[in-house]
C-alpha cells in the first residue's frame, strides 16, 4: 500500500492554542492508478473506501504520451492552478466521481485539499512479451550463463528478433502459441508437442512432420498460414499430415504479435496540499502517488533474411 505523511500546520490562531504540536498520520491507498482523458486533461487518480477518499491529479493532456514513453528522464510537470493535486474526503463511495462528463450530485465532498505548487515526476519502464505461452526465462539458452535472458538471447528463425519477443520463434508461420509448446501450462516444457518425435519441439521445428516439406512451405492456398490447409480432414493440418508432402515456396513471415506492457510510476516532490476550509496545510518532500499500468498489443511485419 502507498503511504502519505500528513503534517498539519494549523493558522496562527489556531497554533497559539497549543504551540508546536504537530499531528502526523499515514493514509493508506492502492498502488494502482486509474486515468481518463479530457479534450485538456488527463486526471490520474486512486480511491478508497473505509473511509471514502482519493488521491488525485490534473494533468495537461499531453503527458497522456509520458504513460507509455520510453524517452528517459521523462519531461517533469509543474502543478499550477490549473493542473493541481488533490485529497479529497467524501460522504459516500467516490467511485462514480472521476472520467463523468456530469459528474453526480452524490457523495457530498467533505474535506478538500488542493496543491498548486510541486514537480509531478514520470518513472516509465517498458516490459515486452511475445504471448507465446512459453515465460521469456525459458527462451534463452543461457550460452553466456548470466541467467539474463535479454543479453545473448537465442534467435531459433534468425528473423531478427529474439525468441523471448517472436510469436513464431521457428519461423514456420504457424504462432508458437498454437504449437503447444507447454500443453498443460504448467512451466515444464517437456512435454511440449513434438509431432515427429524428433526430440525438437513443434515451436522449435521447422518441418512439424518430418516429411522433408517445410511447414512454411505447406501452404497450398498461398496465405502464408499453414493452419488454413487441410488436405485429409480425418488427420488435420498438412502441416502436420506427413503424407502430404505438397509444397508452394513462400519465402514471407506472417506478421508478428507482441504485447507492450507500460508501468509509469507518478511521484509527486516539493508540494504541499491546502484544505480550502480550514487551512490546514499536507506537506512532504516526495511521495510516490502509485503506477499506471498501461497494456497494448502491436503487430508487426518481420522481413524475411
Amino acid at each position: 500500500m502507498s503511504k502519505i505523511t500528513l503534517v498539519l500546520a494549523f493558522l496562527a490562531f489556531l497554533i497559539s492554542c497549543n504551540d508546536g504540536d504537530v499531528l502526523v498520520t499515514e493514509l493508506h491507498f492502492p498502488e494502482t492508478l486509474q486515468t481518463c482523458t479530457g479534450n485538456d486533461d488527463l486526471i490520474i487518480y486512486t480511491i478508497k473506501e473505509t473511509p471514502n477518499e482519493s488521491l488525485s491529479i490534473r494533468l495537461p493532456i499531453r503527458d497522456t504520451i509520458n504513460l507509455v514513453s520510453e524517452i528517459d528522464p521523462i519531461p517533469n510537470t509543474e502543478l499550477s492552478s490549473t493542473y493541481t493535486f488533490n485529497y479529497r474526503a467524501y460522504s459516500g463511495d467516490p467511485s462514480n466521481i472521476f472520467c463523468n462528463s456530469l459528474p453526480p450530485s452524490t457523495p457530498e465532498i467533505t474535506n478538500n485539499y488542493v496543491a498548486t505548487n510541486g514537480t509531478v515526476k514520470f518513472t516509465t519502464t517498458l516490459i515486452e512479451d511475445d504471448n507465446d505461452g512459453i515465460p521469456a526465462n525459458l527462451e534463452d539458452d543461457n550460452v553466456d550463463g548470466d541467467n539474463d535472458h535479454s543479453t545473448n538471447p537465442r534467435d531459433t528463425d534468425n528473423d531478427g528478433f529474439p525468441d523471448y519477443l517472436d510469436s513464431d520463434d521457428d519461423g514456420d508461420n504457424v504462432p508458437t502459441i498454437d504449437e503447444n509448446p507447454d500443453p498443460n501450462g504448467d512451466g515444464d516444457l517437456s512435454d511440449a508437442q513434438d509431432t515427429d518425435n524428433d526430440g525438437t519441439p513443434d515451436y522449435l521445428d521447422d518441418d512439424d512432420d518430418g516429411d522433408g516439406t517445410i511447414t512454411r512451405y505447406e501452404d497450398t492456398d498461398g496465405d502464408n498460414d499453414p493452419t488454413t490447409d487441410i488436405t485429409d480432414p480425418t488427420i488435420g493440418y498438412d502441416y502436420l499430415n506427413n503424407q502430404i508432402t505438397t509444397q508452394v515456396i513462400s519465402d514471407v513471415y506472417r506478421d508478428h504479435t507482441k504485447t507492450e506492457n507500460y508501468n509509469c510510476v507518478i511521484s509527486i516532490s516539493n508540494t504541499t496540499l491546502i484544505n480550502s476550509a480550514t487551512f490546514e496545510e499536507i506537506i512532504y518532500d516526495n511521495y510516490s502517488l502509485g503506477t499506471v499500468i498501461t497494456n497494448k498489443t502491436v503487430s508487426y511485419e518481420v522481413p524475411f533474411n
